[in-house]
């Protein structure tokens, strides 16, 4: 084959020079469009041969690149290595093992011998070792998870012609020549030239920085890739791809990183203050130390003032102290919340969640309401026609005679059909026929396809003047195409808006008449019939114009009056069989699920009551009533409402706002480019991985894949789980802080030693923080998820019931460890009576490394047990539920057992343990299990109620208080669910909603002036009681009464 007549670099050009008149120059030096598609070697309407598509364009590749942005680098391991020992803990750890290492090589301690008192200070070293390469290698594996989620979040679909074939193809595979078809909601792949459009317009302000979407004509043929498409439809010519194209440079150039979730900032916050505590105590114990020491040493025993031994005391002083510091710092807090949301992340792409954002991931665990779309989400999204009305008839089956039709009348209804849609089927005289695009289309063209029309070829032959999408504000799509002499406009969309626009329609002799209002309230009545019985109804209609209409190519349509009215066809949509039973899941774990649909409102019900959204008492109205509410008639009826019909993303938007200004945690899906101000507003956004486009995709923060609403309760689950990971991670935790960190202190204090040695904390910090975080943090969530009620905004990530766990399962270690301290003597057949050696002070250190040893064995056991206590965060009474499905927490138990004796039994001077016998190691077990009755015992123990992470107050009380302020001096309404209020309209924080959201720094002031406006309202309550309680009515309850 003969070489490129064009090269990158010029295409590049072309681009670059867009706004300084390149327009001529392509014309002038390239031959206009077909000229440039020459030079390609592609064809404008076919596309890229079919002998290059299945050489996988080799040529073409290495000619001009593919269209895969390479990622920034891998962070190699050493990297997070370095990372990992820049913690100023383990650097001074390190420090003092080293100079440990040396004094006991030169000084060693007393009862030590010269040939073994080094071994401690290499074995703290080797423990640093670990620790941070345990670090490194948990960050390493969490970067190339983060790393593969990103290159399957960022692979899109387009649709391109090839071969003479419209097909949908991976971004990644677009190649320079493709002819790729766009529409409204589209991601533009690649820098291209628009070859034809009908009112298309892009967004270009990623890379412009003009906020005003450009209309691309002739004109301006540039679409930059990077850019969307937020009206029209149209084609273009892939002239650069991949790090050439303009998207691709700059991404290149940009470093993203994954921002850290609220959860996260939260617990590092946590951690902090703990381990602030945790230097504070050793601090407490180094100086406890020193001056125990100085007066045994200078005042008791009369030494010199200095000696060169000396130094190999206050190191070992030092390493408690900071050992104390590492075991306090809860470095595994992070760790919890990074290796739960990872393995939350991954487990939902198996539930068909794609998660964009960390964040979505917890949030979704304190949704209250999920705002659900229906088609495609509630109902399969496999459309079928399976009723029409024609020439004032009904056709009851699915339409597949043509006999049923007059010629003329099949002949426009089929046109129509073809010519008036952008979707279309790929390999559709397969087995298996895909779908691209609208289902509604799809289901047309089906029709179309069975009554004998070939919707290719119809549109090849029709000669499109202009085309007005379908679009949720206008509820319709209209294209207008030459005919003959005369131009020809097809428009179809809701029954009741394009019925509104026909004035005639074609009776049974295929003549024209005048639509009266018989035909009307007949067509009414077939329309009220059909969507009580689930259908979805379409209306087609057409009319024709005078050849001299001068048709704009911009603009809203003017010529959607006086239509003929040609068909009302009714569409069938299954509801899926599984979204029953999620929502009745989601309704017991107290969130509130509404239907927002653009359907008619008799289909909405019956869908709704089918599923189980809708119920007595709750309430269905459509968009323009809702529209019209004001506030106080809105906060009245949103507790009642279930279903929004003919919803416009204006609509959504506001409900949205609304529940979160009332205090609610507001899930929403969407799948049009219209729906972006909603998906983007809401707590969490879901866009349809089939259905949605590309833009709703970037706005989202998780695609559904399959379009189910029983992902999204999957979604729940794992959002709870990944809340629940990080309770049990903190319940286990705190414990172990409390327990090592105050026997240390009190050991140090009272005999000068710490129970524990630094070996050993560095063992029980490793277990605390990278084995329980991966025991506890990976553990599926099950059903209970859904028996209680969602966690509030503002709820403590601490609880009281873990407070109880926590505080009961210290005080018990402390109170054994610490009788084990004091009186281990006294228990007879443990066998630590002092050992009888001609040295007392060796015999004085055998003792004290048995007594260690006893009270390390029993402390770890103590925390293995306890690890399965922290299992359950509420009153659950079976702490070893679905245990044979946690398969990682048996493996760390297992793992932690067998280090554990391994370490006591064969670690010797390098652990500062020595063997146990079987009657010992029964005790110190034994010791440990004693968590698992003590901990089902502790959940009767009663505590405080948990306070809402929202607090409710009466409508009268939240009217008095400006309609955004609460106290909990006000009592709730009583709520059907016990702990949580069933009336959204009157959750509110405890401050303004929106002063929380926006200015957390003015929430104390604001708090001040709610609690003097309660005091102020509770006199005033006691000295006019009828005026506030309700014993007489209130304007605004006589106003609600005349609205309802």
């Amino acid at each position: 084959m003969s070489s490129w007549e064009v090269d990158t670099e010029r295409l590049n050009e072309l681009v670059r020079s867009r706004d300084a008149g390149s327009k001529e120059q392509l014309e002038d030096s390239w031959g206009g469009l077909q000229g440039l598609s020459q030079m390609l070697r592609t064809d404008l309407q076919n596309g890229i041969s079919l002998e290059e598509v299945e050489s996988e364009f080799e040529a073409r590749k290495l000619q001009f690149g593919d269209n895969i942005i390479p990622q920034k680098p891998p962070t190699p391991y050493l990297e997070f290595l370095k990372e990992a020992m820049s913690d100023r803990t383990l650097q001074i750890l390190l420090a003092a093992s080293i100079v440990s290492l040396i004094l006991g090589l030169t000084f060693p301690p007393k009862g030590e011998d010269r040939s073994t008192s080094w071994i401690e200070g290499f074995t703290i070293f080797l423990a640093v070792v670990v620790i941070s390469n345990v670090t490194a290698a948990n960050d390493y594996s969490k970067d190339r998870k983060f790393r593969k989620l990103a290159e399957i979040s960022e692979d899109r679909k387009v649709k391109v012609i090839r071969g003479e074939e419209q097909k949908t193809v991976s971004i990644n595979t677009i190649v320079v020549g493709d002819i790729v078809h766009l529409e409204t909601g589209d991601f533009i792949p690649a820098d291209m030239v628009l070859i034809e459009g009908q009112g298309l317009h892009s967004d270009e302000s990623a890379m412009t920085g003009e906020p005003d979407a450009v209309l691309k004509n002739e004109d301006n043929p540039w679409l930059l890739s990077g850019c969307t498409i937020t009206e029209g439809v149209g084609k273009g010519i892939v002239v650069a791809t991949g790090v050439n194209s303009q998207w691709g440079q700059i991404k290149t150039a940009v470093d993203s990183e994954q921002r850290a979730t609220p959860l996260q900032e939260k617990l590092e916050v946590l951690a902090d203050n703990i381990g602030k505590g945790g230097l504070l105590f050793a601090i407490l114990t180094l100086v406890a130390l020193l001056i125990r020491w100085g007066v045994l040493t200078w005042h008791q025993q009369k030494k010199p003032w200095f000696q060169l031994s000396y130094f190999s005391e206050w190191v070992e002083f030092v390493i408690i102290s900071i050992t104390i510091v590492a075991v306090a710092i809860p470095e595994g807090l992070p760790l919890a919340v990074t290796l739960s949301l990872a393995f939350s992340m991954f487990q939902m792409m198996k539930d068909q969640n794609l998660v964009r954002h960390l964040v979505a991931c917890e949030t979704m665990g304190g949704a209250t309401n999920i705002c659900s779309d229906k088609t495609g989400t509630l109902t399969q999204n496999r459309m079928t026609v399976v009723r029409i009305w024609t020439s004032g008839s009904v056709i009851q089956e699915p339409p597949k005679d043509t006999s049923a039709f007059h010629p003329y009348q099949l002949a426009t209804i089929n046109e129509g059909i073809c010519v008036n849609s952008s979707a279309y089927i790929q390999n559709r005289r397969s087995e298996r026929p895909e779908f691209i695009g609208l289902k509604t289309e799809c289901a047309l063209l089906v029709m179309a396809d069975d009554l004998g029309s070939d919707y290719e070829k119809v549109r090849k032959d029709a000669q499109i003047e202009r085309m007005w999408p379908f679009s949720s504000k206008n509820k319709r799509m209209t294209t207008i195409i030459k005919s003959q002499n005369s131009l020809r406009l097809y428009c179809k969309g809701a029954s009741e808006v394009v019925l509104k626009l026909c004035t005639r329609f074609v009776d049974a002799d295929g003549q024209v008449r005048d639509l009266d209002d018989s035909v009307v309230r007949l067509c009414d009545g077939i329309i009220e019939s059909w969507a009580s019985q689930g259908l979805r109804t379409l209306t087609l209609a057409h009319s024709d114009l005078p050849s001299y209409t001068q048709v704009p190519k911009d603009g809203p349509c003017t010529f959607e009056n006086n239509l003929i009215l040609d068909c009302i066809v009714g569409i069938a949509d299954p509801l899926r069989p599984e979204v029953a039973n999620s929502i009745r899941l989601c309704k017991k774990a107290g969130i509130t699920v509404r239907m927002l649909t653009g359907d008619n409102i008799l289909t909405a019900k019956y869908i709704g009551q089918q599923c189980g959204i809708l119920t007595d008492g709750g309430e269905a109205m459509e968009g323009p009533t809702f529209r019209d509410l004001t506030q106080e008639q809105m906060d009245e009826v949103i507790p009642r409402l279930q279903i929004i019909a003919r919803c416009s993303p204006d609509d959504k938007l506001r409900l949205v706002k609304r529940l979160i200004e009332l205090g609610e945690v507001v899930a929403v899906t969407g799948d049009g480019t219209n729906d972006v101000p909603a998906l983007s507003e809401a707590d969490v956004g879901f866009a349809m991985g089939i259905s949605g486009t590309e833009v709703a995709k970037d706005a989202c923060d998780i695609i559904l894949m399959d379009d189910n609403f029983s992902s999204i309760e999957k979604a729940v689950m794992w959002g709870r789980g990944v809340y629940d990971s990080i309770q049990k991670f903190l319940q286990f935790q705190l414990t172990v802080n409390i327990v090592a960190v105050v026997i240390a202190f009190v050991g140090a204090v009272s005999d000068g030693d710490s129970p524990l040695k630094a070996v050993q904390l560095l063992w029980v910090n490793l277990i605390m923080d990278t084995l329980a975080a991966l025991a506890l943090a990976t553990e599926r969530p099950g059903p209970e998820m859904f028996d209680r009620p969602p966690h509030g905004r503002y709820s403590n990530l601490i609880t009281f019931k873990m407070w109880r766990q926590i505080l009961v399962h210290a005080a018990f270690q402390i109170t054994v460890l610490l009788v084990l301290f004091y009186h281990i003597d006294d228990i007879e057949f443990l066998e630590t009576n002092r050992y009888m050696d001609p040295d007392p002070d060796r015999a004085e250190y055998l003792f004290e490394v048995k007594r260690s040893t006893i009270i390390f064995n029993a402390f770890v056991w103590c925390q293995i047990f306890n690890e399965f206590n922290a299992r359950k965060l509420v009153d659950e009474l079976n702490m070893f539920d679905r245990i044979h499905k946690s398969h990682i927490f048996m493996g760390v138990f297992a793992f932690t057992a067998v280090v554990q004796f391994l370490m006591v039994q064969f670690g010797g001077e390098a652990a500062k343990t020595m063997p146990l016998n079987l009657t010992t190691w029964i005790f110190c077990v034994g010791i440990g299990s004693i968590a698992l009755p003590l901990g089902f015992i502790t959940r009767f123990v009663p505590v405080p109620k948990e306070k809402s992470g929202k607090t409710s107050v009466s409508e009268e009380g939240q009217s008095l208080l400006g309609g955004g302020l609460l106290s909990d001096d006000v009592s709730p309404p009583p709520s059907p669910r016990g702990e949580q209020n069933s009336h959204p309209m009157v959750n509110l924080d405890k401050i303004s909603t929106i002063a929380l959201r926006r200015h957390p720094h003015q929430n104390w002031s604001i708090a001040r002036r709610v609690l003097t406006q309660v005091r102020v309202i509770s006199s005033f309550k006691r000295s006019l009681p009828h005026k506030i309680s309700g014993t007489a009515p209130s304007p605004r309850m006589v106003h609600n009464r005349s609205f309802n």
